[in-house]
């Protein structure tokens, strides 16, 4: 009897945490199908702004954002996240992290900025000359535009709306950062 009572509040505690799960995520793609089928890693190094993120219901104060990437002689990928809250100049929170490039799957990038739990994040789209990239957590619930400089010209801004769209989300649903403005 006493195994039977344990088996039932084992039970209900999986069935609430399938239900509790993913509460938030809205969208679940596969995102390996998305992502670039063919990149030239060694482009991706150097610094990248944000300009802009898929809005989630809890805005963000981060103001921001910037990225330094570069790959050590065994393939590594070493990232320096710098993220001001509140203005361009406000206080600034740096993190360190690592990742790793398959050759076998271009499109795909695993890092981490917490011990070795990595995360994957595909590579959705590249400009020709590397100045801009898009790119999506594994759920495809985030989305980031990165660009090489701060700001970006007005057929650039429509080129990305577009692109995002032809990805399958609503454009208008972007947040710009205010280093664009």
């Amino acid at each position: 009897m006493i195994a039977f009572r344990h088996l039932n509040l084992l039970f209900l505690f999986i069935l609430s945490a399938l239900i509790f799960t993913n509460c938030g995520e809205s969208r679940v793609y596969n995102m390996e199908d998305k992502a670039v089928k063919e990149i030239n890693i060694d482009y991706f190094m150097g610094n990248w702004h944000q300009v802009a993120l898929l809005c989630q219901e809890k805005k963000s104060n981060l103001a921001a954002v910037t990225l330094e990437a570069s790959m050590d002689s065994k393939g590594i990928i070493h990232l320096n996240l710098k993220r001001h809250k509140f203005t361009p100049y406000g206080p600034a929170r740096e993190l360190t992290g690592k990742g790793k490039w398959n050759e076998k799957k271009p499109g795909i990038i695993r890092n981490t900025f917490f011990l070795n739990f990595y995360r994957d994040y595909y590579i959705l789209h590249a400009e020709e000359d590397y100045s801009v990239t898009i790119i999506s957590n594994h759920m495809g619930t985030r989305l980031y535009v990165l660009s090489r400089h701060p700001s970006l010209s007005s057929d650039e801004v429509e080129s990305i709306r577009n692109k995002v769209q032809e990805l399958g989300y609503d454009p208008g649903n972007l947040c710009w950062a205010e280093t664009y403005f």
